[in-house]
């Protein structure tokens, strides 16, 4: 079997989506050696070493998300004939199907259904997107993938996408990268920070909920003066307004993006993560916690219960004085850490790449026999 992998918006920093593409690539290989896997790339230049473990073909006119969600459906139908695909997947959820078929099958992930359940918080690409090739996947898709059950809900609800075209394959998270209380401590000194702190990971959009993050966490600072919180994310749309308030708090590091191994280290040294997001598709950062061990506080709504399990403090995201007494309990009481930490262990056992990459070949077998 050989698949193409539509790799839009993965030209550097990886967020969410780009993460879940390459762990999904990497666990496709090491459960079916003999799957060819072609990555199809908008960005010939892209210093990701990703882009030289896989052959790779160039679509550069693609880079842009006007013309991904345009051109890219001719482009994308003539590159998968060239190479002669069995399946063509598009991991980031444009959907651009509508040119004629081919012989191949068409795959699509649609990670959440965020642009129709709160438009506000999304840019006019992502909803012209959501308003025009998403709903059409229903005919030009051959199989729709989500990444939790609460998405592949809303997806239905929302976009009326058929039940049966649906499959959920759940995210997995990678193995702790283990590092030493030395490493910790050099990143730590390197952003000039103690703890204990709180860590929230992800972009910053209004989406996840970092205003009232700031507000609990002001509140906490009152009581604990030595208590940091740090961001690590990139500013995304409509960032603004929680950036400057950031930077106006004493005791509030904002990193931007990180590599891995500082991550690593961040992750290993805090008190525990905050994740009260709106909205999550899945909501990687909860798991990635949960392998080191941090005790995790995040949401009572949308897929983030569905991850976390009965392994997380969770808290209605609407209600800041709800993510105070949590953040305040995780800070005074060590029985309660050390308690969210056994149990977020053995929950993030539950989640790994390799379920996710045979889930996704099932859905690859499928689509292949129905149309054959």
């Amino acid at each position: 079997m050989k698949v193409g992998m539509f790799t839009y918006g993965m030209a550097d920093r990886l967020t969410g989506i780009g993460r879940y593409t390459v762990e999904l690539t990497r666990a496709l290989r090491r459960v079916e050696p003999t799957l060819e896997v072609v990555l199809l790339n908008p960005y010939p230049a892209s210093p990701l070493p990703w882009y030289r473990e896989f052959e790779t073909y160039d679509v550069p006119h693609l880079a842009k998300a006007p013309l991904a969600a345009t051109l890219g459906n001719l482009e994308l139908r003539l590159a998968a004939d060239r190479l002669k695909l069995d399946v063509l997947h598009d991991p980031c959820g444009i959907a651009p199907f509508v040119a004629p078929r081919g012989r191949h099958a068409r795959v699509v992930t649609v990670h959440d259904a965020i642009p129709v359940i709160d438009p506000s918080v999304q840019p006019p690409f992502t909803r012209a997107v959501f308003k025009t090739l998403i709903p059409a996947a229903r005919w030009t898709a051959d199989a729709i993938i989500t990444i939790s059950q609460s998405a592949a809900h809303d997806l239905e609800h929302h976009l009326r996408l058929p039940r049966e075209k649906l499959h959920v394959t759940l995210n997995g998270v990678a193995p702790p990268v283990a590092r030493s209380e030395q490493d910790v401590r050099a990143v730590l000194d390197a952003l000039d920070l103690d703890e204990p702190y709180f860590l929230y990971v992800g972009a910053l959009d209004p989406r996840k909920n970092l205003q009232r993050v700031l507000e609990a966490f002001a509140a906490v600072e009152r009581e604990q003066p030595s208590a940091r919180l740090v961001i690590v994310g990139g500013a995304r749309w409509q960032a603004t307004p929680i950036v400057e308030r950031a930077k106006g708090m004493r005791n509030v590091r904002l990193t931007g993006f990180v590599s891995d191994a500082d991550l690593a280290a961040l992750y290993q040294g805090a008190t525990a993560l905050v994740f009260p997001s709106l909205y999550e598709g899945f909501g990687l950062p909860i798991l990635e916690a949960m392998t080191y061990g941090t005790p995790v506080i995040t949401s009572s709504v949308s897929s983030m219960p569905e991850v976390a399990g009965d392994a997380a403090l969770l808290v209605n995201p609407l209600d800041v004085e709800a993510l105070v007494n949590a953040m305040r309990s995780l800070l005074t009481q060590t029985a309660l850490r050390a308690e969210l930490s056994r149990r977020g262990c053995e929950r993030a056992t539950l989640f790994t790449w390799e379920q996710t990459a045979r889930q996704t070949l099932e859905v690859y077998a499928s689509v292949l026999n129905r149309r054959h």
